[in-house]
């Protein structure tokens, strides 16, 4: 089985303020770069603590998370995603662009730099971590230099997986209160092409490095294909395709280690 603890920055979690006899725990110190918009709350269990205590007491069962915020990935939670071996190493960490002066515009919170700081240590801690990534295309006063950078971040990390949009100003937002929806459309849908090219230029090398390693699969279904293959995904969130004949007993449900044979795509959203 798997189980997704889903939340809008769903890594800055906080529950329980001391009254009910938890004591507070402190929130980690906030890396080097990051400026929050809010100051963490009082708390007796934050997200690390979390996914520590149900990753130990369901040893049988996956667990991710989604949709987290760069700035809530202390090192107590990459430990833990480290040491659990069912809280996979599968990290969603949105960019949304490669620019410094765009991300300053969207309030990230955060800069080119900071964030591939981030990266680094994510990978250092977890190697052969697998990091998906969102993009917007085309934000307010987007420049083509700001453009090149997104593409570059791209270059540089090889995501994943990604979900690539061109930018559409929202009512009731800071952009659509201050900002200028300036970029042509046109402009918007051809930068995002190339994004998303130069994203499946990547994602496609990561997954054929993939090829002869082993992975534990999660069986899901039937493939859509044919009934003599299973479906399912690795600790990764990539869909694979294996025999079905020689595993007559397998159930859904059910993990096994089958070596990666060939790689067919890469996954963007």
């Amino acid at each position: 089985r798997e189980v997704t603890l889903l939340g809008q920055n769903v890594n800055s979690y906080a529950d329980g303020d001391g009254r009910g006899g938890g004591a507070l725990v402190a929130p980690s110190p906030t890396r080097d770069g990051f400026t929050p918009m809010v100051p963490p709350p009082k708390a007796s269990l934050r997200f690390a603590g979390l996914l520590d205590t149900l990753s130990a007491a369901h040893p049988e069962v996956r667990f991710r998370f989604t949709s987290p915020h760069p700035k809530d990935f202390p090192d107590h939670l990459l430990e833990v995603i480290r040491d659990r071996p069912n809280a996979c190493a599968s990290l969603h960490i949105p960019a949304q662009s490669g620019s410094t002066a765009v991300l300053a515009a969207m309030r990230r919170g955060y800069s080119r730099e900071t964030y591939m700081r981030l990266i680094d240590r994510v990978r250092e801690v977890l190697p052969g971590v697998a990091i998906s990534s969102d993009f917007i295309s085309g934000f307010c006063g987007e420049t083509e230099a700001d453009h090149a950078e997104t593409l570059s971040l791209l270059e540089a990390v090889r995501f994943e997986r990604a979900f690539m949009f061109a930018y559409s100003l929202r009512e009731k937002t800071h952009a659509h209160r201050r900002l200028s929806d300036d970029v042509p459309e046109p402009v918007k849908q051809r930068r995002l092409r190339e994004v998303i090219d130069t994203f499946n230029a990547g994602a496609r090398t990561s997954n054929e490095e993939e090829v002869g390693t082993v992975h534990h699969v999660l069986v899901e279904a039937l493939s859509k294909k044919s009934d003599a293959e299973w479906a399912g995904r690795t600790e990764h969130g990539k869909r694979v395709v294996l025999p079905r004949r020689p595993l007559p007993q397998l159930q859904f449900g059910e993990l096994l280690p089958p070596p990666l044979s060939r790689s067919v795509g890469a996954a963007a959203g």
